[in-house]
């Protein structure tokens, strides 16, 4: 009788086991992942790709990549991870006790596990700025510096402890750096780590959520309002100006929750968020045409000002994105030489460049140095 039973969990259980994909492959829809993968293709079979072990090779990959039912059992692994072990399931990730995340290239940036720029460096940036400056103003352009922050410097405390008993030991960052030596040159720039410093927001709202290593949206919307006022001052255009407050919402404004699309989990995290209310205040404009380049801190903080119309044409430079028509178009590009620089600064009156403080050694993407050695890509006589 118990080798009766035996034999019969040995079959339920194997006919579970064999049946599983099948049965899980409902769920692929439901449970589709985030990101981008380079899939596998189904490799034609040849003597010599069989002899070589090429074709199990490619094959066992595609046949790991296309199994019904993965998505599920990836999102549960991910889970496990996240909620159980507290430990981020994405290597560009790393986690707090306290299931806060941060980038990983800010963590090796802000503790100086990369070396930060020198002395040296900072200036030759603060040069090719300033030759950059007088290359625009030659050709009737304002240009404007728009330095954003780093989570990591909020959060301290809830770094991970491996990461901050390990850090070399600490000088003088690439913000210290850069702001040393904009200090000595005649340059504009708005810096919004100061501004923060020395700014209150709705309590409420934390500066930076657990599910997101950009700042919250209500706070990088509040520091473009201030943004404008500053453009405001300095240029001599007339701007709109905006007033900025908070209010509780049930689905978090994008990205503050970029945490369960970026770990592909099975519920969401849990964290109260808030979403921006804009009341514009003065709404008259001299409507100047502004060139935004930057990174995606200047995406939550420029955009409310596109969006209300503080300037005319507008051209916004995201990463490799670029936005026309108060972001309506959109395009990806992968060189400064396949686009035409010339048609899209042709009449600019300001040109914005954003660097968020971890990436101040390879500020604005090589846009800097394309201009300066391509001038005439720009429409500007060498």
């Amino acid at each position: 009788m118990k080798t009766r039973a035996r034999y019969l969990f040995f079959v339920v259980c194997s006919a579970v086991l064999l049946l599983a994909p099948m049965l899980l492959r409902w769920t692929d829809s439901a449970m589709a992942l985030s990101g981008v993968t380079v899939m596998a293709e189904l490799p034609p079979v040849t003597a010599s790709s069989l002899l070589s072990g090429e074709f199990q090779s490619v094959f066992s990959e595609y046949i790991e990549q296309n199994m019904p039912g993965r998505p599920l059992m990836v999102r549960l692994r991910n889970q496990l991870s996240f909620s159980l072990f507290e430990s981020a399931p994405n290597q560009n990730y790393r986690m707090s006790r306290h299931q806060n995340i941060f980038s990983s290239g800010n963590i090796d940036s802000y503790l100086q596990y990369r070396k930060p720029v020198t002395e040296a460096e900072a200036e030759e940036l603060v040069d090719r700025l300033e030759r950059l400056e007088a290359l625009l103003a030659d050709h009737g352009m304002q240009m404007y510096l728009f330095i954003t922050p780093c989570k990591v410097r909020y959060y301290m405390d809830d770094l991970p402890w491996v990461s901050r008993v390990m850090a070399p030991e600490q000088g003088p960052g690439n913000y210290e750096r850069l702001m040393a030596a904009l200090s000595e040159s005649g340059l504009a720039y708005f810096d919004a780590v100061e501004y923060m410093d020395t700014h209150t927001f709705d309590p409420r709202v934390p500066l930076f959520y657990h599910t997101n290593y950009h700042w919250s949206v209500y706070v990088g919307n509040c520091v473009g309002a201030a943004f404008g006022d500053y453009l405001e001052e300095k240029s001599g255009f007339n701007l709109p100006e905006i007033k900025v407050s908070a209010e509780p919402c049930e689905e978090p404004v994008y990205p503050d929750a970029d945490v369960s699309a970026v770990f592909n989990l099975l519920s969401d995290p849990k964290e109260t968020y808030y979403r921006s209310v804009i009341e514009v205040t003065d709404p008259g404009t001299d409507a100047p045409n502004v060139f935004f380049r930057g990174g995606s801190f200047m995406g939550q903080s420029i955009i409310p000002l596109i969006t209300y119309r503080y300037f005319g044409r507008d051209v916004y430079m995201e990463n490799a994105q670029l936005f026309t028509d108060r972001l309506s178009q959109s395009e990806e590009f992968h060189d400064y030489g396949e686009m035409d620089l010339a048609a899209l600064m042709d009449g600019m009156d300001i040109v914005v460049l954003e660097v968020n403080e971890p990436s101040i050694p390879s500020m604005s993407f090589g846009f800097i140095d394309y201009l300066l050695e391509n001038p005439q890509a720009a429409g500007f006589a060498p």
